[in-house]
This record gives C-alpha cells, structure tokens and sequence, in this order.
C-alpha cells in the first residue's frame, strides 16, 4: 500500500484504544486476558500489517551494529543488575522459571514483544520522510502509555506516587521506546525485539532476583537506553550522508560510557552496596552537630567497634535514627547501646541490640538531603525521629 500518514496514525489510534479498554476491562479476565486475548491481539495486528503494509527495502550497513551495541549493552545492563543482589537482598523470581514457565513467559510475552516491535516497523516506515518526525513522536507517545499499568492507581494518588510513576515508568518507557524508534527506522523490528529479549531473560530465568529499590531500576532502566541511543546516532550519522537528521553533528559517544558507569556507582553507593553509604537527617534531635536536612555519611561497622560518644545509625522497626552512644552494657555475652540525640532532654526509650546497628556516622554534607526529605514527606513516610535512608 502507498506511504501514508493517516494510516499510521489510524493504527496508533487502535493501539491506544485497545490499550484503554483492556486496562479497564480485560485485565480482569485474568489468565485469559494474559494467555489468550492480549497476545491474539497483537497477531492479528501485526498480520493485517504485514499484508497492508509492504516492507520498504533496506540495506544491511547498520543492521550489524546495532545488533552488536544491543547485545553489549544489554548484557552490561543484566550483569550489573543481577550483581547488585550480592550487595543488597535476594529474591523469590515472581516469574515461574521451570521450562514449561518460561516457554509460557515467551509465549504471552515474547510474542507480545515481536509482534509490537514488527508493528512499530511498519507504522514508522510506512510514511514519506517530510511526515516521520511526527509519526516517531507519536508512536513514542503511544508505545510508552501502553507500559503504563491502570493497576497502580488502585492505591492512593498523591503527589510522591505521581512522581514515582513518571520517574519509574514513564520516562524509562519513553527512552526505550525513543531508541527503539529510531533503530528501527534504519535496520528493521529484530533489533528492538533483540534488546527486550535479553533483557526479559534476565528475569525469566534465574530463581531469585535482587531486590533493588525503584530508584536504581529507574535511572538504569533510563541511562542504558539513551547510552544505546546516543551510540546508534553516531554509528547511523557517521555512515549516512544522507542522514534524516542532516544537521546533526557525528560525535563521538565514547564518553557517555564513564559516565553510565559512574551513575550506576552512584546509585550503588546511595543505597548502602559500599562499606560506606548516605542518609538523609529527617530530624533535629541532633542539632547542633547534625542538622535537618545534611546527609550524613555513615561507616559499616561491628558493635565491638563502637565506644561511648560514636554517632550510630541504627534501624527501629521500618526508620533510621541517628543518635550519639551514651551509654554501653552487656548483657548475656551480648553489647547493649543506650542511645540519646545531642537535642534531646533524655536518652531513647528502648535500647539498641546489636543487630540493630547499622554504622557509625564517620562525616556530614550539609543541606543535600532537602530534595530526600521533600519526597518523603509527599508520601508520608517521615516522622519526628525519623531519618531518611536514600536510595528508597
């Protein structure tokens, strides 16, 4: 069929359209909208597409590549992912990962994945070159609603779970899906569905995977992408004189990979992977010496390291406090801390064992924990004594 805009916007429209009404209706159908409806869905689709929509012919020159990039990346992603467990806590794999579960994960989602990436082909091929800016905006727009699941807002809306949706979901949504477009403009669907693949795999797989806070998936699940974006550019622009994009400059990326790696550090070290980690003051009970609002840089260490006058962290229930060791007693072979804030009138109430003890605080960085203890308060999560672990 002739190149034509309206058609690819006509196919966006039914791509959003049965994204809204499964979302209200058909996600409760439970195994049979997972099994059955959503993966028909696609295939029929993609199908219609593949006899409406001729394939425009493509040389090979960035399909190797890209290819390469994909794998390298992805790997990179997976590795560091699954590595970070070592450092943080395990968990029980909500997928099944017998043979016969994850023959069913490639069946309900793998085929979803192709038949999306083989529908994003022909919808962005499918136009003359003065109409593919916007038909990739578009299509970038709708594929990243589609990863947005109406099953969150069942919970209470309010400004710090809006923030988490848009910093968790919607803005790595749209960098995969803004690489994806653009790849796929210059190679064909494989590479886009490559790159989801092994990044599922990684979760199919293994019996137990880490437990890593939002935060950390959010900026890798971010950085990743838009690294493999920026490369792509590169590799395209440098080997096209006939680049969509003529009045980009070809420069060389190679010093985005630092920094990926050095982001991926720092969101290791804010949530305690190192010997040495940050927590945010939420509180003045130790005023003058740590205020509201520093970032207090806390040393992993044992109960048998500490002595009367060390700043502690240490976990009651589900916070942190931060307090001064005032007091050491043993009882039953077993260090007891009696803790008390330089603000405060009294010692705390309840004594500190020693699996309680987080570190002692070894240096403070004044002011930085503001934006920290902004968001938690969005949520609630902040009470007088309580300090704010980063990273959560």
């Amino acid at each position: 069929m002739q190149n034509s805009k309206i058609i690819s916007i006509v196919i966006l429209i039914i791509m959003l359209a049965y994204f809204l009404f499964s979302q209200l209706y058909l996600v409760n159908t439970g195994w049979v909208y997972v099994y059955l409806l959503n993966p028909l869905f696609y295939v029929v689709m993609a199908l219609v597409l593949k006899f409406l929509i001729l394939s425009p012919y493509k040389t090979k020159k960035h399909q190797k590549p890209i290819i390469q990039y994909i794998i390298i990346t992805t790997l990179a992603y997976t590795i560091l992912f699954l590595l970070s467990g070592l450092f943080l806590t395990y968990g029980r794999n909500p997928y099944s990962t017998g043979i016969v579960g994850i023959l069913f994960n490639l069946y309900s989602i793998g085929v979803v994945i192709f038949c999306r990436e083989y529908i994003r082909y022909k919808i962005i091929n499918n136009v003359f070159e003065k109409d593919r800016k916007l038909i990739c905006i578009l299509t970038v727009i709708v594929f990243s609603i589609q990863e947005i699941s109406f099953a969150a807002f069942a919970n209470e809306i309010n400004i710090y779970f809006i923030l988490k949706i848009i910093f968790a979901t919607v803005i790595p949504a749209m960098a995969r899906n803004s690489l994806f477009t653009y790849i796929e403009l210059y190679t064909d669907y494989w590479s886009g569905f490559v790159y989801e693949l092994i990044t599922h795999l990684a979760l199919w797989i293994p019996p137990i995977l880490p437990k890593a806070p939002w935060v950390y998936t959010a900026v890798t699940d971010t950085v990743f992408p838009i690294i493999l974006l920026l490369y792509s550019v590169y590799d395209i622009s440098s080997k096209d004189k006939l680049h969509i994009y003529k009045s980009l400059k070809a420069i060389e990326p190679k010093g985005l990979v630092p920094l990926a790696i050095g982001i991926v550090l720092v969101i290791w070290f804010a949530i305690g992977i190192f010997p040495i980690k940050p927590i945010g003051v939420a509180s003045g009970s130790m005023y003058p010496n740590i205020n509201m609002g520093d970032i207090a840089i806390i040393q992993k260490c044992n109960a048998n390291d500490l002595e009367v006058g060390t700043v502690i962290e240490y976990k009651r229930k589900d916070f942190s406090v931060i307090h001064r060791v005032v007091e050491i007693n043993q009882k039953d072979g077993e260090f007891i801390f009696i803790t008390q804030g330089d603000n405060n009138d009294g010692p705390d109430s309840d004594p500190v064992r020693e699996d309680q003890i987080v570190g002692r605080v070894i240096a403070k960085i004044p002011y930085l924990a503001w934006p920290t203890i902004w968001i938690d308060n969005l949520r609630g999560a902040t009470a007088p004594e309580v300090d704010v672990q980063m990273g959560k």
